[in-house]
């Protein structure tokens, strides 16, 4: 697999990784580690943009050596 396929891929599970901490969170009764989790999930969330940019370079760069 190339370099910009593990990118996206990583992309789309911080997404997936995101939505499940953020829904654990959600359910949780306690307070803290309720908004913990809830605030992991948002930290997590924010590292798809990155992924799939870095895909996106790494695409471009793949088609130029082609």
């Amino acid at each position: 697999m190339k370099l910009s396929g593990v990118m996206y891929v990583m992309g789309a599970a911080s997404i997936l990784f995101s939505a499940y901490n953020f829904i654990q969170g959600k359910q949780k009764s306690e307070g803290h580690e309720k908004n913990e989790k809830q605030q992991d999930g948002n930290f997590i969330g924010h590292w798809a943009p990155t992924f799939f940019i870095l895909g996106k370079i790494f695409e471009d760069h793949e088609k130029v050596q082609s």
